[in-house]
């Protein structure tokens, strides 16, 4: 190739590439063809608001002029901020110039003020010019498809030189002082690690379906959220847990942690155990496959196991750690494992997919981001040991058991049993008659003397009960001896706690839950958090339903050492629910009552309580008997349910529910009586009379009784077209089962038009049907809340917990529970009436809680169970007003002994006005005592009396009595009543104050009650002496003839002085008279004043 050629290969690229670069590149001056050009005529170099543009130009064709402000941050490019447009239809071909007025956001030209708060910090802005022809089909409005543009970078003013940004308006001087006293505050971003301990509190797991839902977020920080996207595709995590295991699995296999994507599909990773004691793992990889495999492991039982998970791209590293011996096992997937875990939720134990160990979790960390060393230490370490330890010691009062009853048995066919000695003994044995017969040794003897003593002397109850039986025995044994006689306090004794350990070992974790309450509440000895957790534990473990119901409420509020966890909540209270589902199949039964709120504080609810001698039974059953379709329904209901203290009769019931519904036609007791006889319970099952009252009922307008035929046909008939059709319409008309089964129908995808699962639509109507207090739809409205993964519905675990909870205080063994204690109450058992609140209490019951401080300020127990129920019964989603006027009353009384008043009085106020929320006439009136003291109560509070202006504190005390007399609903004078007389009258002589002829009276009033003060007594006493005076004349006047004759003389001889005192006498009965005028004139107009006084007045009251 010669020189020629060489010479014009590189001319041609240089053309080429100046073709390329020059329509990107930042120019002044644009070019195109046919003479067409593009430039600035004039542009500012500096960023000023106001600035002008002037751009020249020239189009042969219609074409079309975009002018923009472009900011750039040291992050990214933003919008533009700026934008401008001219449109020309015709071709010029004269050189144009437009002008555009450049507007700057107040960000880039102002400092930072209290009007310009947000202050961008910019790197630069270019302001660009391109051309666009309408002909090249081009509808973008950015500058890339144009043929022409130019562009120029604007210099930036720095903050500091930056001009003020003009006032438009005044601030508000508290606005402003708050704005001068934060303005120099940094914001940070908040701190931020990859490293998340999931459980850093030990979990129960009872074996079954429940656990502790996790979803996590992205990273607030870009470069950590950053690197996790990157490390979706290829990624280094790792997981750390520690688990101890109680049972092998009960079915092939039982999670530890599995990972369900949004489309509800295990996705990476899947961690199992297998009823074998060895690992099972699954990933979903990026090719779009599921990979598992399974590492021969052997857990033991009872011990804790540390299992180390570390996953980088196709590689997976385990280690398991028990005892001092560490495992390892490596693992290569043919493909990068796909791992996003922003995708779903991660549950940790078990869940509607897989069932969860039988044991603990505990310390459950998570890098998102790898590490290259795990550090997982076993957390708390003395309460876990110590729990391990009463495990073991379980085992070994078992055996110990176990062997004693075998000797029993044997001694009970013949032989007699001995009794183990001390060692030093068994040397007699070597050379007579052996001293001890049994396979224990004496110092298993000696440690479990309690349960020793026990077997002994219940040897006879023992031999034919079962295990329940003997747990059952322990319980009430121990609970007997907590309470002495002579003593009203609690005492524990160690031989109690023995008998409770013991009867906890067997299986009634009743005995559980009451350790738990002992250390916990230090009923008869001093708090140990750590004891109170074991056995919290042990208890959940056991799957006893207050012992959930007790760690669920522990984790919603955070109390006695418990972390504030809703997610760990939540899996206890699911549990809790599901059974309640369960149990509500069977609340005929004589263990399961509804329960009833009656408050031991309160007299009218005591005197509600009746049994069937009471006169309200006895006066229902006379109208039942008469006739009374109502009397006889309400009769049925009471003995089949077991309402206000009456012993459920289901033999009477349903001859009661048969008379009203066979005889009376009442379409609801017709309803309640045909389920009962297609279902069976307590009648012999008819299904053919069952539907024929069904379809009557329903005919009669039973919303139920259309439930009930759906329910009819899709159990029954298996007819699910006709199921859905009934199910709809009890639906529409408000009926809550009929919501429910329509909404199973939906989750189920039963519906034959519809044959798919519609869960939007289940989760909608769970959420109605829970509203109305249905149990099962609130447990299944509670796991879609848990979950998060329906669209459009995010996680709400907060009322996911508070569903669950309602649903566990309606469970049919709680009133039960409450039941009995208040029987025992009512009966003077007062220390048995104790233990079963206490119980109660423990589960989070505000019913329970506050008949409990009741019980302790009744009997005199220490303050702390006192104020520590009450206090604890505030905590409730729905508080008594007893419990809140109390914890005010503690608060407030407190205020005046510590330092921090109105901190306290602020509490007091909280509780005062939540108690007048709920409708109590005290808490009202408690909130206008304070208000009048100059108290400030908060906006919330105001409002809810609704007072708009916040500083009118009359018109808010005037509120808070007129809701005060409102809520009393009595005719008869009450103190609000008073109070708002007095309050009335205040504001009305205020207004009669502020007129000067209304002031003038006022005073007048004043001195007129002075005056009939001072003149009605002296009225009364001139009165007296005038008609004194009036009886003596009359006498006088009697004188006879001779006396008249003899007085003559003796003025003849007396002369004058007669004369001067006659005169005398005179002038005093005279000024008497004028007195007793001038007193009976005041008397006059003093009544005149006061009269008008009281028509002014009340004029301004009214």
């Amino acid at each position: 190739m010669t020189a020629s050629h060489l010479f014009g290969c590189a001319l041609a690229a240089a053309l080429i590439m100046a073709q390329c670069v020059l329509p990107t590149s930042s120019v002044q001056r644009g070019t195109s063809s046919n003479d067409d050009f593009l430039r600035f005529k004039s542009v500012p170099d500096k960023v000023a608001h106001g600035s002008v543009a002037h751009v020249q130009y020239r189009c042969s064709q219609p074409c079309r002029l975009d002018v923009e402000l472009v900011e750039s941050t040291l992050q990214e490019t933003e919008p533009p901020v700026f934008r401008r447009k001219w449109s020309s239809n015709k071709s010029h071909q004269v050189r144009r110039i437009h002008q555009a007025l450049l507007r700057f956001p107040p960000s880039l030209v102002y400092r930072r003020s209290f009007f310009n708060q947000h202050v961008v910090q910019t790197q630069n802005v270019t302001l660009s010019a391109w051309i666009r022809y309408f002909n090249d089909g081009n509808t973008s409005s950015t500058h890339r498809p144009s043929k022409m543009k130019i562009s120029k970078v604007l210099q930036i003013t720095p903050l500091s030189e930056r001009p003020a940004t003009p006032p438009a308006e005044c601030p508000s001087w508290p606005a402003e002082l708050i704005w001068h006293i934060s303005k120099h505050r940094v914001y940070q971003c908040p701190q931020e690690s990859d490293q998340i301990n999931l459980l850093p509190f030990p979990l129960a797991s009872t074996g079954e379906r429940f656990g502790v839902v996790r979803r996590f977020k992205p990273f607030i920080n870009r470069d950590l959220e950053r690197a996790r996207l990157h490390a979706v595709a290829q990624p280094s995590v790792a997981f750390s847990v520690w688990f101890y295991l109680l049972e092998w699995c009960q079915k092939e296999t039982c999670g530890i942690i599995h990972h369900v994507d949004r489309e509800n599909s295990y996705a990476s990773i899947l961690m199992m155990l297998t009823d074998k004691g060895d690992l099972r793992i699954q990933a979903h990889l990026g090719s779009g496959e599921d990979e598992a495999f399974e590492v021969s492991v052997g857990f033991p039982l009872r011990k804790w196991i540390r299992l180390d998970c570390d996953i980088k791209d196709t590689q997976m590293h385990l280690r398991t750690t028990w005892g001092h011996k560490t495992r390892s096992h490596i693992y290569r997937f043919p493909d990068s494992v796909h791992f996003d875990d922003l995708d779903g939720f991660f549950v940790i134990g078990g869940s509607k997919y897989i069932e969860g160990i039988h044991g603990y979790y505990v310390n459950f960390k998570y890098y998102r981001l790898g590490t290259k060393q795990v550090e997982n230490q076993l957390h708390p370490k003395a309460t876990l040991k110590k729990l391990h330890h009463t495990h073991c010691a379980c085992q070994e009062i078992k055996r110990f058991t176990a062997a004693y009853l075998q000797e029993v048995r044997k001694s009970h066919q013949g032989t007699k049993k001995g009794v183990c000695v001390p060692p030093f003994l068994t040397l007699w044995g070597r050379f007579g008659r052996r001293t001890c017969r049994q396979t224990w040794s004496w110092n298993t003897q000696r440690r479990h003397s309690t349960l020793f003593h026990f077997l002994t002397t219940q040897e006879k109850q023992l031999r034919a009960g079962s295990r329940g039986r003997r747990s059952s025995l322990l319980f009430h044994q121990a609970v007997g001896r907590m309470f002495n006689l002579d003593q009203p306090n609690i005492t524990i004794t160690s031989e109690v706690i023995a008998l409770l350990q013991v009867s906890s070992c067997f299986g009634n974790h009743q005995a559980s839950l009451l350790l738990a309450t002992i250390h916990l509440a230090g009923l008869g000895k001093s708090v140990d958090q750590q004891k109170g957790h074991i056995y919290s534990l042990i208890g959940a473990a056991g799957d006893d339903r207050f012992a959930l119901m007790h760690a669920g409420y522990k984790h919603t509020h955070g109390i006695d050492g418990f972390p504030e966890d809703l997610g760990m909540a939540y899996s206890y209270y699911v549990n809790v629910g599901a059974q309640s589902i369960a149990d509500g199949l069977k609340i005929h039964e004589d263990t399961q009552y509804s329960p009833e709120h009656i408050y031991l504080s309160n007299k009218e609810d005591l005197n509600s309580v009746t049994d069937e001698t009471g006169d309200a039974f006895r006066f229902l059953k006379y109208q039942a008997e008469g006739g009374d379709a109502e009397a006889q329904r309400q009769l049925a209901t009471l003995l089949y349910w077991g309402h206000n203290g009456i012993i459920k009769d289901t033999t009477s019931a349903m001859k009661w529910f048969a008379k009203s519904a066979m005889h009376m036609g009442d379409p609801s007791a017709m309803y309640d009586y045909s389920i009962l006889l297609i279902k069976g319970q307590g009648v012999k099952r008819n299904v053919t009379l069952g539907f024929q009252l069904l379809e009557k009922a329903a005919t009669m307008g039973s919303i139920s009784a259309l439930n009930g035929l759906g329910w009819y046909h899709g159990i029954i008939r298996k007819d699910h077209r006709t199921a859905m059709k009934y199910f709809k319409e009890a639906a529409l008309k408000g009926n809550e089962e009929g919501m429910y089964n329509l909404g199973v129908y939906y989750l189920s995808g039963k519906d034959p038009d519809s044959p798919w699962r519609d869960e939007m639509a289940a989760f909608q109507l769970f959420m109605n049907a829970s509203s109305h207090g249905h149990i099962g739809a609130s447990v299944e409205a509670a796991r879609f809340l848990a979950m998060g993964n329906l669209d459009g519905v995010p996680q709400d675990l907060e009322e996911a917990v508070l569903l669950l909870t309602m649903v566990c205080e309606l469970n049919g063994h709680l009133g039960y529970l409450i039941r009995e204690a208040l029987h025992d109450y009512l009966h003077g058992s007062w220390h048995e009436a104790l233990v079963k609140y206490a119980l109660a209490a423990e589960t989070g019951l505000g019913l329970a809680q506050s008949n409990l401080a009741h019980l302790c300020e009744e009997q005199n127990l220490s303050d702390d169970c006192q104020w520590r129920y009450h206090n604890h019964s505030i905590l409730h989603h729905d508080p008594h007003p007893s419990a809140l006027l109390k914890m005010g009353d503690y608060f407030l009384d407190s205020s005046s002994q510590k330092g921090d008043s109105l901190s306290l009085v602020g509490r007091a106020i909280l509780m005062y006005s939540g108690a007048a929320l709920a409708g109590s006439p005290q808490g009202m009136y408690n909130l206008l005592l304070l208000a009048e003291q100059g108290y400030v109560l908060p906006p919330g509070t105001q409002d809810l009396f609704d007072v708009s202006d916040h500083k009118d504190v009359d018109k808010l005390v005037e509120n808070i009595l007129l809701s005060c007399i409102e809520a009393e609903d009595e005719e008869a004078v009450t103190p609000c009543v008073l109070a708002l007389l007095r309050v009335q009258m205040g504001r009305a002589l205020r207004k009669m104050t502020q007129n000067a002829a209304q002031l003038l009276l006022v005073y007048a009033a004043l001195l007129s009650v002075f005056f009939l003060i001072v003149a009605l007594p002296v009225q009364l006493c001139l009165e007296r002496r005038v008609s004194s005076r009036r009886v003596t004349a009359a006498e006088t006047s009697g004188v006879d003839r001779a006396g008249v004759n003899w007085n003559r003389m003796l003025e003849g001889i007396a002369g004058s002085a007669y004369r001067v005192a006659q005169t005398l006498w005179l002038t005093v009965l005279n000024g008497e008279r004028r007195l007793l005028q001038t007193s009976d004139f005041v008397v006059t107009l003093s009544g005149v004043c006061l009269c008008v006084f009281c028509t002014t007045l009340l004029y301004h009251l009214l």
